[in-house]
């Protein structure tokens, strides 16, 4: 292998190795080397099944309610033409990376706001009561809504358009059009699924238990919850003692976890195999559809309401829930250094995405993209607690103490969109440069900085800027690696979350809302630009047929 091949390629494994594999290395260790004690604890009682099934059964309903609203918004993204569709390819993205915990505070807002008016109609949102529980499975539905909207909209968008056509002439245009996006739906519904059940911010604060607010509890207090105290129970069961050291809780939340994980990966399998019949019923470049396939007035008005409704009402929630007005310049005072810190991190996150993303376009290495999706899968409390226990150690104090490991878990967690950006360059018409510039005798490092990287800049500099908005607003990694620290806003937001109507903790969410959507909008729009110089690759092709 050429030493410019190595070169280029070394930045993306080193960045995976320390970010992904170290934390999946630790992970399959804690589970062959357990204890007895807490090996017990992988073990499905009749609890953990309960709480296993409540915890999919939630999230669930979340994944079916977040399809059915993004259907209509999926019309529109995959055959709206026009500012209207234009402006929802940028809209719907960056409303998904609005912090959850900010999110569900603002809708907990309205809740209360509404409460005198439900009271007379029996409706009461007792904290863990039917209300609350629906209340919180809505708020991540309604969060989470872009996800299918973006997914079922992508292959809307490659579907075959004379199948539709022929629909139209049998009269069945929407039954045939369902079939055929089924393997996006299916996709949809089980990512929503996956990254919900990831979420403990949403149910924590109301003392719903699931398997993400029980990892949690397992690993600050050695304690989970049980059928006789839902508040904590022992967690080695069969002696009732609890564990005082870290490694233990590290090793039981790792317990906890694991029949979660293990669905986790059948989802993401299921997704894979939605994804590979997806691939294989359309085609890659239809052209434009006729005007007659273009999204309804309907849909474009259910998808605006549905913006208003799941974007307008949490934020307006949150600005009428204040007690003082609203005042943009005295929030900035107040929450500068944690704001300022919190983008500081998600830069750095950022750069080192950027990293890995133009290495992996420069030479691809295989496994590059399963091991940042399994440290995705795995969910960002277990991957602190992994990093916690890598770096929590003499001689790395620089990483544990600073803002390295928050780093390294923000990569680790989302690195794999950055990754994914990298391998759209691999595709054929890439490849035909590539090879093209390898018969000019132009080496690996070459083709990359004079050929590829002038071309798909757009496209991975979007994917860097993603890991790092996506980083600001992390809660279950920032959470347990941050705890109480003043360079990130966080963990201060987890402890406000409990105070109903409390000033600091709403002007703290509009501020981080309204900071995220900055890096995520230019993230859009460097995409959008990035398949602008992607498609001149095949012009010269379909001209020359």
């Amino acid at each position: 292998m050429e030493w410019s091949a190595l070169l280029t390629g070394a930045p993306a494994i080193v960045v995976v190795a320390v970010c992904s594999g170290l934390p999946l290395i630790w992970m399959l260790g804690a589970v062959l080397f357990a204890s007895p004690a807490v090996r017990a604890e992988m073990h499905l009682t009749s609890f953990r099944t309960e709480l296993l099934i409540r915890t999919l059964g939630y999230n669930g309903l979340a994944a079916i309610l977040a399809t059915l609203m993004g259907l209509p918004a999926a019309f529109v993204l995959g055959r709206g033409r026009g500012w209207i569709a234009r402006l929802m390819w940028v809209v719907l993205p960056a409303a998904l990376l609005m912090p959850s915990l900010s999110y569900a505070y603002g809708w907990a807002q309205l809740a209360r706001i509404c409460r005198p008016m439900l009271r007379p109609l029996g409706v009461t949102f007792i904290p863990g009561g039917t209300a609350d529980t629906l209340r919180c499975i809505w708020s991540l539905a309604a969060w989470l809504w872009a996800v299918p909207a973006g997914l079922i909209g992508l292959s809307l968008r490659r579907m075959d358009t004379t199948i539709q056509q022929q629909a139209l002439l049998d009269g069945a245009p929407l039954r045939v059009t369902l079939r055929q996006l089924l393997p996006s739906i299916i996709a949809s519904l089980a990512v929503v699924t996956i990254i919900a059940t990831q979420e403990f911010a949403v149910y924590e604060p109301t003392g719903i238990s699931v398997v993400a607010t029980e990892v949690r509890m397992v690993f600050d207090t050695g304690a989970v919850s049980s059928p006789d105290n839902p508040i904590a129970g022992p967690v080695l069961q069969g002696t009732g003692a609890m564990s005082p050291d870290q490694p233990a809780r590290a090793a039981a939340a790792v317990a906890t976890a694991l029949p979660l994980v293990l669905v986790t990966f059948v989802l993401a399998a299921a997704v894979i195999w939605a994804s590979s019949r997806s691939s294989a019923a359309e085609t890659i470049a239809v052209g434009q559809w006729p005007p007659i396939l273009d999204a309804s007035w309907w849909t474009i008005l259910a998808t605006v309401l549905l913006l208003l409704l799941n974007i307008g009402v949490p934020v307006a929630a949150l600005i009428k829930s204040l007690r003082e007005p609203l005042s943009l310049g005295h929030i900035w005072r107040v929450f500068e250094p944690q704001v300022t810190g919190a983008i500081f991190v998600a830069c750095v996150a950022a750069a080192l995405a950027c990293v890995a993303s133009f290495s992996a376009a420069g030479r691809w290495t295989r496994g590059l993209l399963l091991a940042t999706g399994c440290t995705f899968l795995i969910g960002g409390q277990l991957l602190a607690i992994a990093d916690i226990r890598i770096y929590n150690r003499p001689g790395l104090e620089w990483a544990y103490d600073a803002f390295p490991a928050p780093v390294f878990a923000y990569f680790g967690r989302f690195g794999w969109l950055a990754l994914a950006a990298s391998r759209a360059t691999w595709s054929r018409p890439w490849q035909e440069l590539r090879d093209m510039a390898s018969i000019d005798g132009a080496s690996t490092w070459r083709t990359a900085l004079g050929v590829i990287w002038p071309l798909a800049w757009p496209v991975l500099l979007a994917g860097g800027l993603v890991v790092g908005a996506l980083s600001m607003t992390e809660v279950p990694a920032t959470v347990l690696l941050f705890p109480q620290h003043p360079m990130v806003l966080t963990p201060t937001l987890m402890t406000w979350v409990h105070m109903a109507r409390f000033d600091p903790m709403i002007e703290a969410s509009l501020i981080m809302m309204a900071a995220v959507l900055v890096p995520a909008v230019v993230a859009v729009l460097l995409t959008g630009l990035g398949l602008k110089l992607a498609r001149r690759l095949t012009l010269p092709r379909a001209g020359g047929r």
